[in-house]
């Protein structure tokens, strides 16, 4: 019998590749979704939880709707009954003489038929529930289609800021380049006791401070990710990339000066002229309490024993009937007064406040297009100053190494320099997001 001799760095060797499998594996499941700005709002709109709920509250609302409509339709009931009844006790003197008898032509008793009843009138009732559980359902709808648009509005913020974001960790990665360049120079600047130690040690921060700020801006990145990420209803593994940043670049501005001149079409306004004509339907349900109601009714049945006759008979017998039914709430002359002033009174204040909301999101919709242009003036105005500040930085390098110029107007010639650049990448992200902004406060995302 042989022994196998195990290495003493197998388990080591065993450990290694395991933690290799399981990085491995990792890697697998965070797999990088590349998506573009349009990819993510169709996602949101599709896949997010809170529009999925509201979709189910949009069906709940459509059923009740057609559930309206069926009660037109006529109810129609069946009924059957039997009876075994005891015999009957008669008293002939007060409570002290009785006797029992069974009760004729039988003891056994049974009732079975139909019945319909049809309403052919009554003061517009049924119409009004119809139209009532129809403005419901264009609510539930307009409350679906405003949770998309405000959910792709939340989707496009998270996107451009981890556009923003992106940018930014590889503007810093360029300034931690400099910085090292820098305080390799500054060594040897310092080596041949041309800078003081200062200049060394501040240079030796600011690197670090460098260093800290993209491990803050990864942070940042992730915490976008995980944002998008519950927009979208994706695992929390999953790592986005954003596949567009590059048309940020093109300045491409869009249209907005119609939207001012379009009929303010805001899903605030849409749900409140909606609740508007709900307001005027409960009016026309109060009025109708003071009309009668007409239903068409009928019944057949079978029944045992025969009771129309007397003396009763013990026999089978079936019968139905046709007819006419009719009637009238006469308190609702005097207990409807008042309900319709409150009605009536409600549906005043109403439209008053319908113009202090449209004037709201007029407010709104103006303020978008004013902080829109603003963006596009931000985005001339970076685009221009970014070469400067390059030719300033360039400058100031060449001035500091020949020691014509301090390490402060160094290091605030770099930081000008990655101001304007990050300045640029804000200004395209606010652009597009004043102008999503604008969209939703339209009605129109």
């Amino acid at each position: 019998m042989m022994n196998t001799i195990i290495p003493k760095k197998a388990p080591v060797i065993i450990l290694a590749s395991i933690l290799s499998l399981a990085v491995l594996s990792g890697s697998a499941l965070a797999q990088p979704l590349p998506l573009t700005l349009e990819e993510a709002i169709e996602k949101a709109r599709t896949q997010n939880q809170a529009v999925a709920a509201s979709k189910q509250q949009e069906n709940a609302s459509a059923a009740e709707h057609q559930d309206a409509k069926n009660a037109i339709l006529p109810q129609w009931s069946f009924g059957a009954e039997y009876d075994r009844y005891s015999k009957l006790t008669l008293f002939e003197d007060g409570l002290s003489d009785s006797h029992s008898l069974t009760r004729r032509p039988s003891p056994n008793g049974v009732n079975a038929g139909t019945r319909a009843e049809f309403t052919l009138y009554s003061g517009g009732r049924q119409r009004t529930f119809i139209e009532e559980a129809g403005i419901r359902t264009r609510i539930e709808k307009i409350n679906t289609t405003d949770i998309q648009g405000n959910v792709a509005l939340q989707t496009v913020v998270q996107y451009m800021e981890m556009v923003r974001l992106n940018k930014l960790d590889s503007l810093i990665g360029e300034q931690i380049k400099r910085a090292e360049i820098r305080l390799k120079n500054i060594t040897a600047l310092f080596n041949n006791e041309r800078v003081t130690k200062t200049d060394l040690l501040r240079a030796q921060v600011v690197l670090s401070a460098n260093k800290l700020n993209r491990e803050q801006a990864a942070n940042d990145l992730a915490i976008a990710n995980y944002r998008l990420n519950v927009l979208l209803n994706l695992p929390d593994s999953t790592k986005i990339l954003p596949r567009n940043p590059a048309e940020m670049q093109t300045g491409r501005s869009y249209a907005t000066e119609p939207m001012l001149h379009q009929p303010n079409n805001s899903y605030v306004l849409q749900r409140f002229g909606e609740n508007i004509r709900l307001q005027e339907s409960r009016i026309r349900l109060i009025k109708s309490s003071y009309y009668p109601t007409v239903q068409l009714v009928g019944a057949y049945g079978l029944n045992y024993p025969n009771t129309l006759f007397f003396p009763p008979v013990a026999q089978w017998y079936s019968v139905g009937y046709v007819g006419i039914k009719t009637g009238i709430h006469l308190s609702a002359f005097y207990h409807s007064k008042q309900k319709m002033a409150a009605a009536r009174s409600r549906l005043a204040g109403m439209y008053l406040q319908q113009q202090v909301i449209s004037d709201q999101v007029g407010t709104e919709i103006s303020s978008a297009q004013i902080k829109y242009r603003e963006s596009l003036s931000r985005i001339r105005v970076a685009e221009e100053s970014i070469e400067q500040t390059r030719t300033n930085l360039r400058i100031t390098n060449t001035k500091y190494l020949n020691q014509t110029a301090l390490l402060t107007d160094l290091l605030d010639a770099d930081n000008l320099f990655l101001e304007s650049n990050y300045n640029l990448v804000r200004a395209h992200a606010d652009e597009r997001v004043f102008y999503y902004k604008l969209l939703y406060a339209q009605g129109q995302l």
